[in-house]
Formats: C-alpha cells, structure tokens, sequence
C-alpha cells in the first residue's frame, strides 16, 4: 500500500510521524512525498492552540476533498477523539498518540487497541524525515508541570522518561548512520528522570556523550531551574552545544505565578547572567506569551523593558490561546485579540533590533557548521551551534561543501536572522 504523510505540529509530533513511517515501511507499505498517488494519507495533528487546531482542520478538510482515505493521527485525536467523526464523517480511522504503534491497524481501517501510556525504545522502527545532517533525539512523553496556560499533560499525559541506556544505544545508532547532529527533545528536558526519584540529565548527557564519538548535542526545552546551573561544567565539551533553549514565557512576577510559572525576570536575567559567564559563546533562546489574563499594560510593559535588557539571542513570541481544561481557562480572556497582536508586534520589533545587532558581531569570525542543503551552484545553507534546526535561521555559505558534512567558514556579512559566508 502506498501511504503519504502530512506531520503537523512540534518536533515531538515529528518523531511519532517517523516512528509511524518506520512501522510502515517494515510492514513492507511504501511511503510515498506524493499524496495524489497515495492509497491512504496519514495526518499527524497538533491541537495545543487555536492556531494549530485550525490548521488541521483545515489540512483534513483538503485531503477529504480529494476523495482520499484519510487516517487522522496525534494530539486533536487525544483531545476531541469522539467529535472527529461527526465533524468529519469522511475520515478512514483514527490513532492516538498512545497507537502510534498500531499504525498498521488504522491504515486497514481497524481500531487501534489501546495498550495503555506510549513509550519508544531504540527497536522502535522510525524513517527519519529530516536532512541527513541531523536528527531529533526524543528522550520523553508527556508532562507534569502543570503550567496554567498549558493542555499538554491532558493530552499526552504524565511525564515518561525513557531509560539511559535505551537512549544512548539510539544516539550511537543516530551518529553511526551519519547524524552530524542529534537535537535532544522532551516537553521538559531538565525533568528528566524525576518520574524515576531525581533528575537524571546529568548522567544521560554524559551516557549519550561516551556513547558517541563526534556528533553536536544539542539540547532543547529547558525548563528554567536551578536544574540548568547543575549542568554548566558539563559544557567544557564542545560537542555539547553552548545553546540553551530556555522558555520562560514571562517577566512580570505575578503574570508568571498566574501561569504556574517559577521565579520571575530579575531571576531570570540572573540565570541568563550565569550562563553567559560560564558558557564560552552561549546562544539563548526563549519563547514569550502575551496577552495571558492576567497581563495588563504595565505588566506587558515590564515583560519589553525585560527583553531590552535580557538581549536573547533568538525570540519566539506567542499570542495567549485560552484552552479549555486548562487552569487559566477560568481567568478568560480580558486581552482582545487586536491589542494581543498590537503586543506581540512591540516585542517583535524590539527583538529585530537585538538580533540585527548580535548577527552583525558575528561578522568575521570563523566557525564550524553542519552543512544541510545544497542550493545551487557552489551555495550551501548549513548551521553553526548558533542555530538550532527549523526555529532558527542559518548560514548561506559559498564554497565547496559537502552535504551532510562538517565545514570550516568564515562570516562576511550578517542579516536580521541569517548570516553569509564563505568556506575556508
């Protein structure tokens, strides 16, 4: 059976969407880019906010009007599993984010058996979709936090850490394959192994580092904690990417204790502070929420003069979705969606500025980056520790290169979100 697919969402939905493909492909189906020439089309949804639920509204309601066999897979079946059919009363079967595994059922029409909370291993079968200069490294499922503004742990559940040793034989296999880079993904990567007693992100770097020889770690998600400060010192190796993608969504005290959230922007800065004294060239990124209910105009206020002073280096910025069975839902939605945007803008603005500036520093220093994608006569685009794959922006380099190879360059010049180069 030929069988396409569509991958909604984070990098997380990602995997499952390879993992499906792997189980697929072993079964002896074949995967097709093609969806016109697919027998079944898998659509591996998102539903954390309302712009994600729209987009797979919309993705299934194309795939239907081409007449497909369409099996609906990932978070929107978690979260509105019983209206699906009703909605849409064209859809094939459908699986949950726990049924990944019974892919092989939905795509017959059968429905999936429920085996209980979903967790990969290093058998699971997965055809990795991305370049072949990298690869995601997902360590987790869901998520315990509880952050107020946040569906996740009902849809995807409680937190699940994968063993140490299943991880680091994936990671070895990841760079055996040749896999310059192995991004590591959980909902909180510094919770790590507190499901099992303590965290565990200290001994599981350190296993996936002995474990391999050569390959970047990047880590992403990283709950801000003093959990961050713990592994600093591990950073001394230089295949441990100096990148700390930190979400800390807020500055205002009270607008982060409504969300559930630690500490506040003082803290904050003062983290950001360590890292850069104790991290040699540390990159950091964040991602912000404006217009939460319990954001007015001075607290909005504080949350841009933070970003003056905080200067990250790489910026998500989020409008608030209220979701329902989330704790926020009850606080409702004073912010319009205008004055949301009217924010959002401000603080986009005030971000272009800083990384204009941080990426006109970059300019004549050499570095070494992953080369991703050959664009063309001798241009290739490729990414420095600087740039974390999908969310960042890269470097447009000129020279002989090699795809899925490390390369020498030097920066000659700088945009708001890019740089260019040349190959040494």
């Amino acid at each position: 059976m030929r069988v396409a697919f569509i991958s909604l969402g984070c990098a997380k939905a990602l995997v499952d969407t390879e993992i499906m493909m792997g189980i697929l492909k072993e079964n002896g189906h074949s995967i097709t880019p093609e969806i016109e020439s697919a027998d079944v089309v898998v659509v591996n949804t998102c539903s954390f906010i309302e712009d994600a639920r729209k987009e797979t509204e919309e993705t299934i309601e194309e795939v239907l009007s081409l007449g497909k066999r369409i099996v609906i897979a990932g978070c929107y079946v978690n979260r509105y599993r019983k209206a699906l059919n009703k909605r849409f009363p064209g859809i094939y079967s459908t699986v949950s984010t726990e049924e990944i595994s019974k892919i092989e059922d939905a795509i017959h029409g059968m429905k999936p058996h429920y085996d209980g909370f979903y967790l990969q291993s290093h058998t699971t079968p997965r055809l990795i979709s991305t370049p072949p200069s990298w690869a995601y490294l997902k360590i987790s499922e869901g998520c315990s936090r509880g952050c107020a503004f946040c569906a996740i742990p009902k849809i995807r559940g409680f937190y699940r850490s994968r063993s140490i040793e299943d991880i680091s034989i994936e990671a070895k296999r990841l760079e055996e394959g040749g896999r310059l880079e192995m991004d590591i993904i959980s909902q909180d990567t510094t919770y790590f192994g507190n499901d099992r007693g303590k965290s565990e992100i200290i001994p599981l770097l350190e296993k996936i580092l002995s474990n391999t020889k050569k390959s970047w770690i990047r880590l992403l998600y990283l709950y801000p904690s003093e959990e961050i400060l713990k592994i600093l010192p591990l950073f001394s190796e230089k295949r441990l990417l100096p990148y700390f993608d930190i979400p800390f969504q807020h500055a205002n005290r009270d607008v982060l204790k409504s969300m559930g959230r630690p500490w506040d922007g003082r803290k904050y800065l003062e983290l950001i502070e360590k890292i850069r004294d104790s991290v040699e060239d540390a990159t950091i990124r964040t991602s912000l929420i404006v217009g939460f209910p319990t954001e007015g105009p001075a607290e909005f206020d504080e949350l841009l003069n933070w970003v003056y002073k905080a200067r990250i280096d790489r910026l998500g910025i989020f409008t608030y979705s209220r979701e329902k069975g989330t704790k926020a839902y009850a606080l409702g939605d004073p912010v319009g969606a205008e004055e949301k945007s009217r924010r959002a803008e401000l603080i986009a603005q005030a971000q272009i500025e800083i990384s204009k500036e941080k990426n006109r520093r970059m300019v004549g220093r050499e570095l070494e980056v992953v080369v991703e994608g050959k664009l063309g006569g001798d241009i290739s685009f490729a990414r420095s520790s600087h740039f974390a794959p999908e969310v960042d922006g890269g470097i447009y380099i000129r020279g002989k290169t090699s795809l899925g190879e490390f390369a020498k360059i030097k920066i000659n010049s700088s945009s708001i979100y890019d740089l260019e180069g040349e190959v040494l």
